[in-house]
């Protein structure tokens, strides 16, 4: 199979020398390992090294799983900033956490990345070994992969991705789709295909399970004011600051929406932009109104901001990890200004999606509950009217 690695030239030339002795090495030795027979409850490892947006939507996978296979067990290897996804969910019977240093977002410099990849990658080696898997599913196309870990487990049958290495590893070395996009759960199914599952992305069911002793109190005593409905989340940060709209964006919308409705807003986040936000929105606002946006930033949890989506009027998202967690609850509108097709949500509840990504533009999407338009430029009077518009009318 001739690869098509992802990445830039500088990324993929190292790639394709280390695969040549990758591939070596497979074909003289690891290929010929001694395997059993998979078995009709099978063992199965999922690997997704990525961020929380795609812990989450990998937890779809799961129950889909179990609908084929009742008796399976199914552990998954995940980067330690996700423990607050996979803690709840029902499905997952191990985790084991490596903290892969082409994912790692962290305010530490590459040598510091690469002890801790590492690091927890030897932590969690011993237990990985103990188990003899009949699956090996990772879902990653790009960046971190976890193919390195298959010379020292057990594994009967490895399925994954060639694009970022390692793929002579595989038992099935896969290549992406030929289309100029692609949505991300595409490539998961076909991950599933090699399990004899069939799916479907317009058939898929998102899910996110709720700790039941959370509650609004207990999330009112860590708010700056007691919160009032109707309400909406604004959620204004993403992992990479260029995907991100600027602070006077989200003031002039939530501005117009609280002098035209009795709306309250929650800003969330982990950084001090909400703390900027609401100083341009007292900007553009009378001050009355300004006691209805209430700072949550680095107050809540991922539990609390679920249980919050439950009885929101609408989350305002970018594309990142509280756009998929969000319209699994509740309406949802979403901007991308650097993605598109291959991010689009997964949703419950109805989504409107405003992307500038140009592979995308007019391309069909299978689930109908999510409204896409087109925006070259997302900072205009124009988008912002109209975002607030929905949410008013």
């Amino acid at each position: 199979m001739k690869r098509k690695y992802s990445g830039t030239p500088r990324e993929t030339i190292p790639l394709k020398v280390i695969d040549s002795l990758i591939d070596i090495y497979a074909k003289w030795f690891y290929k010929k390992r001694r395997r059993n027979l998979i078995s009709d409850t099978p063992k199965v490892l999922i690997a997704s090294l990525g961020h929380m947006g795609d812990a989450l939507t990998v937890s779809y996978l799961f129950p889909i799983i179990y609908k084929k296979y009742p008796n399976a067990v199914i552990d998954i290897i995940s980067p330690t900033w996700c423990k607050a996804v996979n803690d709840s969910n029902p499905y997952i019977r191990h985790v084991f956490y490596i903290d892969h240093f082409l994912s790692n977002r962290s305010k530490i410099n590459t040598w510091q990345k690469l002890k801790q990849n590492y690091r927890t990658f030897r932590e969690v080696l011993s237990d990985l070994k103990k188990d003899e898997y009949d699956y090996y599913l990772d879902v990653r196309t790009s960046y971190a992969v976890s193919h390195f870990i298959l010379p020292f487990i057990h594994v009967k049958k490895a399925i994954g991705f060639n694009r970022r290495g390692l793929g002579g590893l595989l038992d099935v070395e896969l290549d992406i789709s030929k289309q100029a996009t692609f949505h991300h759960f595409d490539t998961y199914s076909v991950l599933l295909k090699e399990m004899g599952i069939e799916v479907k992305l317009e058939e898929v069911v998102p899910y996110f399970t709720i700790n039941p002793s959370i509650s609004q109190q207990q999330i009112e005593q860590k708010l700056p004011s007691k919160l009032s409905s109707p309400y909406v989340l604004l959620f204004p940060e993403t992992g990479e600051e260029h995907r991100q709209m600027s602070s006077e964006f989200w003031a002039t919308i939530v501005g117009n929406v609280l002098n035209n409705s009795n709306y309250s807003f929650v800003l969330c986040g982990q950084t001090d932009l909400s703390a900027r936000i609401i100083k341009n929105i007292q900007e553009v606002t009378d001050s009355r109104f300004v006691g209805r946006v209430l700072d949550g930033s680095k107050r809540l949890s991922i539990q609390e901001l679920a249980f919050l989506a439950t009885g929101a009027e609408y989350a305002l998202t970018l594309d990142s990890f509280p756009e998929h967690l969000c319209c699994i609850f509740c309406k949802t509108i979403t901007i991308y200004k650097a993605s598109g097709l291959p991010f689009y949500p997964i949703a419950n509840f109805p989504v409107l999606l405003l992307h500038g990504h140009t592979l995308s533009l007019g391309v069909e999407f299978v689930r109908k509950n999510v409204e896409i338009l087109y925006r070259e430029n997302m900072e205009t009077e124009e988008v912002k009217n109209l975002i607030a518009e929905k949410i008013i009318s």
